[in-house]
């Protein structure tokens, strides 16, 4: 920052105390030597001359005061500035803090993503998909009972879907999809939990595993609907992971599996 770079009003109040302070400096030397040489001839003092330096006196209190209102303005004025500059630096500080936060948190997701794909990669992460259909459900008719009343949970069969996998094979995850057989609503949109009722159909509480052979094994759970009208597809997802070496023994072909109770 220049250091006299003044504000307008700073500069006009500094240039009128300097102007004040000089013509008083010279109406003081002007009375002084006036009464020098009044007073060499004799000449008596009269209340106007004595009145002279007094004036000149108040004109330097006055120049004073107006050159003291410049300084402190200036100082502040000063300040002012040091502070709107300090402001900048530490906000220009914080923006280069924030944008280094940023780039770090971008290059750490992007060391773990590279890391999950390396262990992804390196364990053979794989899914075992299984979709079947379910037709419309026909109630069980009873004596006295009109075979046309809709069907309940009690009259639906349940079927069962089962992801083939290798035996030495780790689940990660299970993921369970159903909807109305009219291909409508997207797989991605139609996730459903365990034992969630979705209107007219419903998975098992909890999946199931069982041996199949000394190479491979079942993973399953059941699945019922009793919707009258419509046919429901489900789809069960397992994912597995198997480490390298087993993964080269235990290349598998995953067979879907779907079986009624």
């Amino acid at each position: 920052m220049i250091p006299f770079d003044l504000d307008d009003r700073v500069t006009a109040a500094a240039v009128a105390a300097a102007g004040t302070i000089v013509g008083a400096l010279i109406q003081l030397r002007v009375s002084w030597r006036k009464e020098v040489s009044e007073r060499a001839r004799g000449v008596p003092m009269t209340k106007k001359a004595r009145r002279g330096p007094v004036l000149a006196v108040l004109v330097l209190l006055v120049a004073a005061g107006v050159g003291g209102f410049a300084l402190s303005q200036f100082l502040v004025s000063h300040a002012d500035r040091e502070a709107v500059a300090l402001r900048g630096e530490v906000q220009t500080q914080l923006a280069q803090i924030s944008a280094t936060a940023d780039r770090l948190e971008r290059a750490s997701q992007a060391d773990r993503g590279a890391a999950r794909t390396a262990e992804d990669n390196l364990l053979g992460v794989e899914d075992a998909v299984v979709t079947l259909t379910v037709g419309p459900c026909r109630a069980r008719s009873a004596p006295g009972v009109d075979a046309a009343t809709a069907c309940t949970e009690q009259d639906a069969t349940p079927v069962t879907l089962c992801g083939n996998l290798p035996a030495g094979a780790v689940v990660t995850a299970m993921e369970l999809y159903a909807r109305a057989d009219d291909g409508a609503r997207p797989w991605a949109d139609s996730k459903a939990a365990p034992g969630q009722d979705l209107g007219h159909a419903r998975f098992a509480d909890k999946p199931f595993e069982r041996s199949e052979s000394a190479q491979t094994r079942l993973v399953c759970t059941a699945f019922t609907a009793w919707d009258s009208e419509h046919a429901t597809s489900a789809r069960l997802v397992v994912k597995y992971s198997l480490a390298p070496a087993v993964r080269e023994v235990a290349r598998t072909t995953i067979v879907p599996v779907a079986e009624t109770h």
